[in-house]
């Protein structure tokens, strides 16, 4: 490798770090792969082989995917989770008292904060819904130790029985939505007044008009039943079409991820790293 092809790869791998700093999701992903691009240049100008670069490159895909499989298959899922009185930690969730400011200048009023139990990780979620019932709003806490993120999600319930969301979940969602529950996964959206527009536009795109929406529930009993039954409605979706199956010895009570949902899941993830 002589110096022109090392100051290459340099820049372009120190060119995908700079972009990884960026809060657009698109940026970070062109920071990728230009990392993984000079990564594979770097292995070909070493070796001079064009094999042992394009391994390299693929062991940046499949290693990882790898990993993400062991961890797949060891997870267990309760059938029966319910939610009950708990508030999210302020200290590692910061950007708690900013989310809900701007859902109340949204025009939404906070009803209930609550906790997913029993859960593999934490998860902690507070519910809004607006004064013309039109739609809720859910702030949602998910973390493992001291690392979590969060997610705000509107939902207007359809009286035909279909629910339309609209979220910024920054992960790839590891269960597949029932068929009443259209998603919509806004993750250009840089506030939540940006989110909510989004959501309105997603409304009207679809033909959904005010008078085709169910008023949404307005006392944190009703509020906290309709999202605990639409978390338990997933898993019972994903146990009818196979992608999570009983667990076998002293999780037995539990359900794990099948060989059919793992790999769903995996390809939806290489899915979202390579667009």
């Amino acid at each position: 490798m002589d110096l022109p092809e090392l100051l290459g790869c340099f820049v372009l791998m120190l060119g995908g770090l700079s972009l990884l700093q960026w809060d657009s999701i698109a940026c970070r992903k062109i920071g990728v792969a230009l990392i993984w691009i000079g990564s594979g240049l770097a292995a070909y100008f070493f070796t001079g082989s064009a094999l042992l670069a394009g391994a390299m490159l693929l062991a940046w895909i499949f290693f990882p995917i790898w990993e993400m499989v062991f961890v797949l298959r060891q997870l267990r899922v309760p059938r029966h989770r319910e939610l009950a009185d708990a508030r999210a930690p302020r200290d590692e969730f910061e950007e708690l008292s900013d989310v809900t400011s701007a859902l109340i200048e949204e025009g939404f009023q906070q009803l209930d904060e609550c906790r997913l139990r029993p859960a593999q990780h934490e998860q902690y979620y507070r519910i809004f819904v607006r004064e013309d019932g039109a739609a809720q709003a859910t702030v949602g806490y998910i973390a493992q130790g001291p690392i979590g993120f969060h997610f705000v999600a509107f939902t207007s319930n359809g009286k035909d029985g279909r629910r339309w969301v609209t979220w910024d979940y920054p992960l790839t969602y590891g269960l597949v939505m029932p068929p009443n529950i259209v998603v919509y996964r806004a993750l250009h959206c840089q506030d939540v007044a940006e989110l909510y527009q989004a959501h309105l536009d997603f409304l009207e795109v679809n033909g959904v008009k005010t008078e085709d929406l169910a008023p949404g529930e307005h006392t944190p009993q009703a509020a906290r039943a309709q999202l605990e039954q639409t978390l338990n409605q997933q898993i019972e979706y994903n146990i009818s079409c196979g992608y999570l199956a009983p667990a076998t010895g002293p999780d037995v009570e539990n359900f794990c991820y099948s060989w059919r949902g793992t790999l769903y899941v995996a390809g939806q993830v290489l899915r979202d790293l390579l667009f």
